[in-house]
């Protein structure tokens, strides 16, 4: 199964996320990084989404959107697309870690269940505090992590 993705967000997180995924992951094909910049309308954005989602399901199986913020102009945009009848999966609450799991991950997934669950379970492990305590003898150059 192909998967597409789009990743959109306000600002350049989207592009920046895909720009740091491509540091560790090489170049990902059939990925669409949209940004919503203070220069942009909603409905400029909302024409370059349709652009996107349009190419990438000329060639894809499945599009697998996500975007920043619930309730955000990106999050608007994405569920009037879903109600205008584009098919696709969509998330929101993206991050870096996430967006690496989805994309290494998506060529593996023979289904739209088996990418939410992919997308559920790297979300569900991605937060945690970072708790570090200096050795008992004291020595600062040996760290227990």
């Amino acid at each position: 199964m192909r998967v597409g993705v789009i990743v959109a967000s306000h600002g350049e997180f989207a592009r920046a996320a895909l720009g740091s995924v491509e540091m560790v992951a090489g170049p990902q094909e059939d990925v669409r990084a949209l940004a919503l910049t203070a220069d942009k309308s909603a409905e400029t954005f909302e024409g370059e989404f349709a652009q996107a989602y349009a190419e990438l399901k000329a060639d894809c199986d499945l599009i697998v959107t996500i975007c920043d913020i619930h309730g955000g102009t990106p999050f608007n945009v994405i569920s009037r697309s879903i109600l205008k009848g584009m098919d696709m999966v969509a998330f929101t609450g993206l991050s870096l870690p996430v967006l690496i799991e989805l994309l290494l991950s998506r060529d593996t997934a023979s289904s739209a269940d088996e990418i939410r669950e992919l997308i559920e379970a790297a979300h569900a492990q991605t937060l945690a505090e970072i708790k570090v305590e200096m050795a008992s003898d004291g020595d600062e150059d040996d760290l227990d992590l």
